[in-house]
């Protein structure tokens, strides 16, 4: 008897301990998707320009500045008005992590 409650309390440990793992695991995976969504917003800011924001492939920029970190990582960006003052920005990260597909939107309004 005693033998068998000790090795349901070790079972339970071992999924408390497995299951706090994976929890570790996806918010790092949102922390740096949504890091990466930043470092792209902030290079929007710096822009001269919302022709030159709405202009720019940026997924295209994002693999050039080694962005793509995480998992079959992409980047969509998306301009509700592309000639509209403030320029509302949608930016979507998506990556995989086994066999499963995670997402982030970030939303803001940009103007110059």
């Amino acid at each position: 008897m005693a033998v068998f409650i000790l090795s349901v309390g070790i079972s339970a440990v071992l999924m408390l301990y497995t299951s706090s793992m994976l929890s570790a695991a996806t918010a790092w995976d949102m922390t740096v998707a949504t890091s990466n969504a930043e470092h792209m917003l902030e290079e929007m800011q710096a822009r001269g320009s919302l022709a030159d924001i709405v202009n720019t492939d940026w997924p295209q920029w994002a693999q050039d500045q080694g962005l793509n970190t995480l998992p079959k990582e992409t980047f969509g960006v998306a301009f509700a008005d592309p000639k509209s003052d403030p320029l509302n920005i949608q930016i979507t990260v998506s990556w995989q992590r086994k066999l499963r597909t995670n997402q982030i939107i970030l939303k803001t309004r940009l103007t110059k």
